[in-house]
C-alpha cells in the first residue's frame, strides 16, 4: 500500500468516526492532509467535507451522525450487519476481525465492534496483511451500498464513502461462505 492511499485510508477514518471535541481539534489537521493529498479528486471532495464539518456546531455534527448512521441500520458502518444481520455468522465473523487486529498487534483504541468502518480503516493504514483478509474484503464489499443510501438521503457523509468505494474492492471480487471462510476455489484474494 502506498504512502498516499495510508494517508488518505487514515483521513477517512477521522472522517467517518463520530465527531467530538477531538475531531474539532483535529480539523486543522485533517484540513492540511487532505491539502496534501495528490489526488484532486480527493484533495477537492475532502476539503469541500471538511469546510462543511467546521461550518457545525458539534450538536450538530452529532445529531446528524447519529441519524444517519446509528439510526438507519440501511447506513450502518458496521459493515457485517450489512452482509449477515443479526444472524450467528456475523459472531463468528466479528471473532474473525478480531483475531486478525489481535495476530497483527492492532489494539483499537475505541470502544467499537470491530467491523466499524473507521477501524477497519485504522487496521488498513497499519497491516500489511489487512488488504488480503478476505473477512475485511468481504465487508469493504457493503460500501458502495451506504454510500448509495447516503446519497440519496443528502447526507455529507457520502462524500468520504464515494472516495472510500473507489479503493474498496467490489461484491464480484470476493467470494466466501457465510461461515467467513473463503469459498471453494477462491484463494481469498
Amino acid at each position: 500500500m502506498t504512502d498516499e492511499k495510508r494517508a488518505l485510508l487514515k483521513l477517512l477514518s477521522l472522517c467517518l468516526a463520530f465527531p467530538d471535541a477531538q475531531t474539532l481539534e483535529a480539523l486543522p489537521e485533517m484540513e492540511a492532509a487532505a491539502a496534501g493529498l495528490n489526488d484532486p479528486q480527493a484533495r477537492e471532495h475532502l476539503s469541500a467535507f471538511l469546510a462543511r464539518l467546521r461550518a457545525q456546531s458539534l450538536l450538530n455534527l452529532q445529531e446528524h451522525y447519529t441519524a444517519a448512521f446509528d439510526m438507519n441500520p440501511a447506513a450502518s458502518l458496521n459493515l457485517t450487519y450489512h452482509l449477515m444481520g443479526d444472524r450467528e455468522d456475523r459472531g463468528r465473523a466479528l471473532a474473525e476481525l478480531l483475531e486478525a487486529y489481535r495476530r497483527d498487534g492492532f489494539e483499537p483504541a475505541v470502544n467499537e465492534l470491530p467491523d466499524f468502518l473507521p477501524l477497519v480503516l485504522e487496521f488498513l493504514t497499519v497491516s500489511a496483511a489487512a488488504e488480503k483478509n478476505v473477512v475485511i474484503r468481504r465487508c469493504l464489499t457493503t460500501i458502495p451500498a451506504i454510500t448509495r443510501h447516503l446519497r440519496e438521503s443528502g447526507s455529507p457523509y457520502a462524500v468520504p464513502l464515494e472516495l472510500l468505494g473507489g479503493l474498496a474492492p467490489q461484491a464480484g471480487d470476493v467470494s466466501i461462505s457465510s461461515a467467513g471462510s473463503p469459498a471453494a476455489g477462491d484463494s481469498g484474494v
